[in-house]
């Protein structure tokens, strides 16, 4: 026997020689692959996707870090930077928090208006699905929120009424 007809017969498997079962495993490995991504997509894909955005209260000292890494600031600069940084961040946070007021208004005023379109048993349904995204927007909202920080009032409470910006900082030195 030639080292050739070895090296075939070493090698080849007399049960796949017929191309549909090669078919069935390979289409076997497939679905394999499928139901794992699948199933880790659906475990894991959330956080792979979009990672946790960070807590209104951590948006100061974030960006106070990125600020002395990124630019190398000195102690004294960074001193001078942090109350400029924090009225900001803590306007932001304010803005944010009106904007989903003025949004929710927004979308409640548009239910109504449809509503009042809509046929008895047309509204039955509506009603359901509005629970039914609210139901799945609380959830996904509660899965992301974060608990309070330690001590201090909560985001954007600093004892001034809503919407009311803070006096501007005193320069260090000058009066």
């Amino acid at each position: 026997m030639s080292l050739r007809t070895r090296l075939t017969n070493c090698w080849s498997f007399p049960e796949m020689n017929k191309p549909w079962k090669l078919m069935l495993v390979l289409l076997g490995i497939f679905i394999a692959g499928g139901v794992t991504g699948a199933f880790l997509t659906k475990r894991f894909g959330r956080e792979w996707v979009s990672p946790k955005r960070p807590a209104p209260e951590q948006w100061a000292p974030n960006h106070m870090k990125r600020l002395a890494e990124r630019l190398g600031l000195s102690r004294e600069q960074e001193e001078q930077l942090r109350p400029i940084v924090q009225r900001n961040m803590e306007e932001l946070g304010r803005l944010r928090n009106e904007s989903m007021a003025v949004s929710k208004g927004v979308f409640e005023r548009m239910e109504r208006e449809i509503s009042e379109k809509l046929t008895p048993e047309q509204r039955v349904k509506f009603e359901q699905l509005n629970k039914e995204m609210r139901d799945r927007a609380r959830k996904d909202f509660h899965k992301d929120a974060r608990p309070p920080g330690p001590g201090g009032p909560p985001p954007g409470e600093s004892g001034r009424p809503p919407g009311e910006v803070p006096p501007p900082e005193k320069p260090p030195g000058g009066g």
